[in-house]
């Protein structure tokens, strides 16, 4: 039996073929929630990663379906890694 860590990155590479760069789709997807929002600036990619964690922690409530804990694993592993690296090295 595969570990969760081995599963999850083979949906991060699934995924990443069948819809392109997580980071680039995120920052899309901020900015296009920015501007129907009024908002000035962009939502950063990784809080747009966050805020699908908790859509998918919203859909727990219903019933129990493994891809749910599964995507929002991964959204907030891909958010880890895209705030650290918009924090400044220190």
């Amino acid at each position: 039996m595969e570990s969760q860590e081995v599963k999850l990155e083979k949906i991060r590479k699934a995924k990443e073929l069948e819809y392109g760069s997580f980071e680039n789709n995120m920052n899309a997807i901020g900015q296009m929630w920015s501007a129907l929002l009024g908002l000035k600036n962009p939502i950063p990619d990784w809080l747009v990663s966050s805020m699908y964690v908790a859509a998918k922690l919203i859909r727990t409530r219903k019933t129990y379906k493994q891809d749910n804990y599964d995507d929002a694993e991964n959204y907030l592993y891909q958010a880890n890694l895209m705030q650290k690296n918009h924090e400044p090295k220190k």
